[in-house]
Order: structure tokens, then C-alpha cells, then sequence
């Protein structure tokens, strides 16, 4: 099976990636889309929901990824100052509440169970 999406995919309609962010992405790529299918082996390789969730995912690592270490930021500019708190600095993977959804994924686990019975 194939990656949901591609690093192409990551860059399209956002901006190109430096050689270091496309390698970075790569793995990324591969990470998420590993865990989408442990949870949902259903999907097939081309599923749009699944894409998106890959691109969405790896952006925000990406462009989290500059600040590893910091929590919060500030910039003056002339008169104006723009500040910020990371939600989750440093560039790992957040899956959202919203991409589980979208993917039909539970954020609780399913019952399992066993009886010690062993069928033939």
C-alpha cells in the first residue's frame, strides 16, 4: 500500500519546502498515513478524507517544526507586535479531534474480549 498523500501534495497551494522540511515531511508522510491505516485497513489508497488528513498534519508539523523548544513567540515590526502560544511546539503530529472524525476513527477504544474458547 501507498502513502495517502506525497510531499508535492504537502507543498501544493501552500509553499515549497526547503531540502531539509521535504525529507522531514517524507517521514512524516509515512507515519501518518501508518497510523490512519492501523485504524482504518479499509481505506484505499486515493481516499480524499485520508489525504487531507495527511497534508493537514504534516503542515502544521512542518511549520511548527522552526519553533522545537518554545512555547510562545513575539515579533515587533515597526509599531506592530504579533505574539502567539504554541499549542503543540516543536513539530510532532496532532491528529484532531476533527480528523478522527472526518476519518470515522473512535477516539475510545473498541470492547475486546476472551474466553480462553478456541473454535476446531
Amino acid at each position: 500500500m501507498t502513502d495517502f498523500a506525497d510531499v508535492s501534495d504537502v507543498e501544493n497551494g501552500w509553499r515549497p519546502l526547503t531540502a531539509a522540511e521535504k525529507l522531514d515531511a517524507v517521514s512524516k508522510i509515512g507515519a501518518v498515513t501508518r497510523w490512519i491505516r492501523k485504524r482504518r485497513r479499509d481505506l484505499a489508497d486515493d481516499d480524499p478524507d485520508a489525504k487531507y488528513v495527511v497534508v493537514d498534519v504534516v503542515r502544521f508539523a512542518v511549520a511548527t517544526g522552526k519553533h522545537v523548544g518554545q512555547t510562545s513567540f513575539s515579533r515587533t515590526v515597526g509599531g506592530v507586535t504579533r505574539s502567539g502560544t504554541f499549542v503543540d511546539p516543536g513539530g510532532s503530529l496532532v491528529i484532531t479531534d476533527f480528523h478522527r472524525e472526518l476519518l470515522e476513527i473512535s477516539k475510545t477504544a473498541a470492547p475486546s474480549w476472551n474466553f480462553g474458547d478456541q473454535l476446531g
